[in-house]
């Protein structure tokens, strides 16, 4: 996969975090107020992640040999949106009979996801300023971890 494109995959990437995330706060809001803010926040930040990659991706789209692909995480960025997608369908099916602990398992195995992804792009890289990067892209995905992983009701 060319840089070019792995951003691109990359941004919608966050672009399609941003949007389950803004789903499950516009449906927790009467039920779990508190739950609805914490995703509303997250869904702010996955925005700022998919600008920051957009950002970069102007920075180093000349910067092809910077950059080792390998078919592995690859086809993981190219899966995805279907990742993304069967979560917002298992979410809006099972909206009524699901508990904080059942929303709060899928962000956390979405942001576990993009650890991975940005884990993966990480290793593949030569620049260091992509490194950089990915590096703060893992770095906030840990942090949504912590905050998804230390939620509790009050």
């Amino acid at each position: 996969m060319s840089i070019a494109k792995t951003f691109y995959s990359l941004k919608d990437a966050e672009n399609r975090t941003s949007e389950l995330y803004s789903l499950i706060s516009l449906n927790t809001s009467l039920k779990y107020p508190e739950l609805s803010i914490l995703f509303e926040n997250l869904a702010e930040d996955e925005k700022l992640h998919a600008k920051q990659i957009d950002m970069m991706r102007r920075l180093f789209v000349e910067t092809e040999d910077t950059f080792v692909s390998d078919p592995k995480t690859d086809q993981m960025i190219d899966a995805y949106p279907s990742f993304i997608e069967d979560f917002k369908k298992y979410f809006l099916l099972n909206f009524e009979k699901m508990n904080v602990g059942d929303i709060l398992n899928i962000a956390i195995e979405t942001e576990n996801n993009l650890v991975e992804k940005h884990r993966q792009l990480f290793i593949q890289t030569i620049d260091p300023g992509i490194k950089k990067l990915f590096e703060s892209l893992n770095f906030g995905d840990l942090e949504h971890l912590k905050r998804l992983q230390n939620f509790e009701l009050k």
